[in-house]
């Protein structure tokens, strides 16, 4: 028997519903694409999907940017970041840093 931990309303806290708001983009080797963030909750959790073996970059409130040395550098961007906590209106950019095209899925949760 599996048996999951649950969150504190006793909900399984491993597997989220689907979502009700989702966007998905195929970006091509160098391109990049950005999305706003709804504005009918105040908050959201936002999760990321990438196809396997992306190379991807994603940044909140700026453009998403790929390394450009071999040094570590202050950046505002992640790569291949999980789930993040946002805020209504926020903008979200990314970066598809391969060189093939890359598929991304996006999944937002409202936080009630």
């Amino acid at each position: 028997m599996l048996n999951f931990g649950r969150d504190v309303q006793g909900f399984n806290a491993f597997a989220p519903e689907f979502a009700d708001v989702k966007y998905s983009a195929t970006l091509a080797s160098a391109g990049h694409d950005e999305f706003t963030v709804p504005s009918n909750f105040q908050n959201w959790i936002v999760a990321f999907s990438f196809q396997p073996g992306s190379s991807v970059w994603v940044a909140l409130n700026g453009v998403a940017a790929a390394p450009a040395g071999a040094t570590f550098a202050a950046t505002t961007s992640e790569y291949l970041p999980g789930a993040r906590k946002v805020k209504a209106g926020d903008i979200i950019d990314v970066l598809n840093n391969g060189v093939g095209s890359a598929g991304v899925g996006v999944m937002l949760y409202a936080i009630s």
